[in-house]
């Protein structure tokens, strides 16, 4: 485990950054995990599987200390790059 992951621990209270991460639904992360998925990443193509690894990509974020909007933008951005690089095949220029 990293010592970055090993650092964050959740407050006492549950701030509306963290509500909003964690209440990311099932049909808000299928599309982003699909793009992480097309880069090689190991998500169980169910549901359940996909919305629990956008939430936890979201939420190491916030409790890092970005706020919702910045990490969610950012987990946006970074499924971006990922299906970008994951689109092309063997042998071809992204």
């Amino acid at each position: 485990m990293s010592e970055n992951l090993k650092a964050l621990t959740l407050p006492e209270v549950m701030t509306n950054d963290i509500e909003q991460a964690l209440g990311l639904t099932c049909c808000q992360c299928g599309q982003y995990a699909h793009a992480f998925r097309l880069r090689g990443e190991d998500i169980w193509p169910n549901p359940e599987s996909e919305q629990a690894t956008i939430i936890f990509k979201v939420l190491k974020n916030v409790l890092s200390g970005m706020t919702f909007d910045e990490a969610f933008a950012k987990m946006h951005n970074d499924a971006v790059s990922a299906q970008d690089s994951g689109s092309t095949r063997a042998g071809e220029k992204a």
